[in-house]
């Protein structure tokens, strides 16, 4: 039998997985930068089997032989994920056991067992625990007669089994208070002792069952399938329904149970029959369970143990500190780097607008906002002001859900006009839209992006912002929002390009352009960087521009279907995945067109999802000075060789060539930044200040 054409979504995605699990077990990496990516590891676990895992548990459920487009049932593929997650797993809690902790405590921050505190540090635990966790903890009893209660999704708990002289064994389970936090400092503020929370009330649990013996306290957790939407779209209030969700979502079907491994098998039993889960669920893992803490617990500003070198944002050497950042844009458009370069233009354009009495409307979209957002801030301050606000906000951006809810009260107490979008797809452009009154009439100022209108990921993300008073691009804006506002029909676009409205078939053609133009004197040439491709319609088009002779190059973050290197079918192929301490997130797409380089950036991924069941927007850059740059952006992403991997056509990720200088893309970026930003007078350099000081995110 031939190999399929395609690799699998889930396999590929989990070796993506694997990529960040490889920083935590990379030794040259500064030990708390080990243990932060050792906490995304694990929370980007938790999240594939919420929405992915459970997704392939229906089909099999249901009895469905859906299959995958390598050729996988779903029977099949829930097994091979299982194998690969268990390793993934135990991989991550031998890291954690054998390399984090020894690491950390040879830096002088130390994870105690009870038994290694000294007496004062026992005496603030006990006084702790009676003061402050155990007025909150409640035990639930487990009794045959009744039904098992419920188990929170991703919640902490302690299986204890009881026994009583004379009477059977008895089991209860409980729940750690969400409400503590997830270490304790013990020892004084200055000390770097901390002990688990549920290391405390393991030690006091007696005290929660008196006139019993505790024979058994296992540390247990449930996964629970989160992937819900809110079908009806036709609701009377769609921010009900979505609490709705949100309800359900804690309530989900289980889909895997993590205990401890010193649990007995009789513990591990009764949980996985009450859970409805059989044993392929089951993970039995050392403690500690959830090692989620670690992203949070690295950013403590206190610990003396060795960090990555900070990569603060730097100012666009475009762009001065006190220009006025409309009138920059009706010269010049601008392109920003995030997070080598700062937000705060963006942020800076929003509050002007929001104050500016010549400024008539703002239409923007949001699809991901942070908890204290400034953009909102700024959009409620407008409406204030009595400008005419418009926010398409997308109310089921997965996990995002219950933030965005409160965001559209707010917005609307504020006056502003709050739209849900189109029925039935979810709105993932980033667009702002400014209209102002100018001394010759209307102006129109815009904002296009990769990423969200979050100030903290922002920081954390790779991404990339177009600043423009471009007429044609601020036209197609102001149709954009008529359509997914109103009911207008979309007319011929100038620049832009929309999903579903035809932004596959745009990709499609510019493929079938570059077949076209391409000869053995002058192959051509794609690029694209991207965090997925699944789009089999897309990978098809690559296949035949691979045989054509066009030479392309791919850097796709997570899942990929295309099988790169195939003789016959893509060997003019390469794929690469970079992960490093920013998350990769911006989309760049650039097509040789026979020496007339055309390049793209914008929103949508090369997905069925983003391409068919999203509103996106993916636009032209035009400035020959911009167009020229993300080349160079995408030339030192592909010349990578310290944190790049490259994909084999079995779906392995292998490291590249390293006898090569070596090359880390995302520092080579950073320093070049720095060196743009070195351009400015010193005044201006020291006028430049950041929207806020948080620690950076990757993975």
């Amino acid at each position: 039998m031939s190999e399929p054409k395609y690799l699998n979504r889930a396999l590929t995605w989990l070796g993506f997985n694997g990529r960040v699990l490889e920083e935590a077990q990379d030794a040259s990496n500064p030990i708390l930068e080990r243990a932060r990516f050792l906490g995304i590891f694990a929370s980007n676990l938790d999240e594939f089997f919420m929405i992915r895992v459970a997704g392939v548990r229906e089909l099999v459920r249901a009895g469905l032989d859906h299959r995958e487009p390598d050729g996988l049932a779903p029977a099949e593929l829930l097994e091979k994920i299982a194998g690969r997650a268990r390793e993934l797993s135990a991989a991550a809690a031998a890291v954690y056991v054998k390399e984090i902790v020894p690491a950390l405590r040879d830096a002088g921050v130390r994870f105690l067992a009870l038994a290694d505190l000294e007496p004062r540090e026992r005496a603030f635990l006990d006084n702790l625990f009676a003061k402050e966790i155990f007025p909150v903890l409640t035990p639930a009893a487990i009794d045959a007669l009744l039904p098992f209660p419920h188990v929170t999704n991703l919640a902490l708990y302690l299986a204890v089994r009881l026994e009583r002289e004379g009477a059977e064994p008895r089991l209860a389970i409980l729940q750690l208070p969400r409400t503590a936090p997830r270490w304790i400092q013990v020892g004084g503020k200055d000390a770097v002792r901390f002990v688990l929370l549920e290391e405390v009330i393991r030690e006091h649990i007696g005290d929660l069952f008196e006139g019993h013996t505790v024979a058994e306290a296992v540390a247990f957790r449930v996964t629970r399938d989160a992937d819900f939407a809110t079908d009806d779209q036709e609701a009377e209030d769609l921010v009900d329904a979505v609490r709705l969700v949100l309800k359900s979502r804690l309530r989900g079907d289980p889909v895997r149970l993590e205990v401890e491994e010193g649990g007995s098998d009789a513990i591990v039993a009764q949980l996985a029959g009450a859970l409805g889960l059989a044993c392929h669920d089951v993970f039995k893992l050392p403690a500690p369970l959830d090692l989620r803490f670690l992203m949070e617990f690295s950013r403590l500003p206190s610990l003396p143990a060795p960090r990555a070198e900070p990569w603060a944002p730097q100012p666009h050497p475009g762009l001065r500190p006190n220009e006025g950042i409309l009138s920059a844009l009706a010269e010049r458009d601008i392109l920003l780097f995030h997070p080598y370069e700062s937000f705060e233009p963006v942020i800076r354009m929003l509050r002007l607008a929001a104050e500016d009495p010549s400024v008539l409307a703002i239409k923007q979209t949001l699809y991901r906002t942070s908890s204290g957002s400034e953009v909102v801030r700024a959009l409620e301050r407008a409406a204030e002001n009595g400008k005419q606000v418009t926010v398409l906000l997308e109310l089921q951006a997965r996990f995002d859900e219950e933030r965005n809810v409160n965001w559209a009260r707010r917005l609307e107490d504020a006056g502003a006009q709050v739209l849900y979008g189109l029925a039935g797809l979810k709105t993932h452009a980033k667009a702002l839209l400014i209209v102002r009154r100018g001394p010759g009439g209307i102006e129109r100022y815009a904002h296009l992006g990769t990423g969200n209108y979050n100030e903290r990921t922002v920081l954390e993300y790779s991404d990339l912002s177009l600043l423009t008073a471009d007429e044609d691009l601020c036209a197609d804006l102001t149709a954009f929002f008529n359509v997914v506002t109103g009911y207008s029909e979309p007319l011929p676009w100038r620049r832009l390009a929309m999903a579903p409205l035809g932004l596959r078939q745009r990709f499609l053609g510019l493929i079938r352009r570059e077949i076209d133009k391409s000869s053995a004197e002058e192959p051509g040439q794609i690029r694209a960087k991207m965090n997925a491709l699944v789009d089999t319609a897309l990978i098809d088009a690559l296949y035949e521009a691979s045989g054509a002779g066009v030479r392309i190059d791919l850097n796709v973050r997570g899942s990929c279907l295309l099988r790169p290197g195939v003789k016959g079918l893509s060997e003019n192929i390469r794929v690469v995945t970079i992960v490093d301490r920013f998350l990769e997130h911006s989309r760049i797409f650039e097509f040789r067109n026979g020496g007339d380089v055309e390049v793209f950036m914008g929103s949508a991924d090369w997905m069925p999802r983003n391409l068919d069941r999203r509103v996106e927007l993916v636009a032209p850059i035009v400035d020959p000075e911009h167009r020229a740059r993300l080349g160079r952006i995408l030339d030192t992403f592909f010349a990578d060789n310290v944190k790049a991997r490259e994909l084999r056509a079995d779906g392995s990720l292998v490291k590249r060539d390293g006898r090569k200088k070596p090359l880390r893309a995302q520092e080579s970026l950073w320093h070049e930044a720095r060196e743009r930003a070195a351009r400015l007078p010193d005044p201006e350099r020291e006028a430049f200040e950041p929207i806020r000081k948080i620690p950076n995110h990757g993975g």
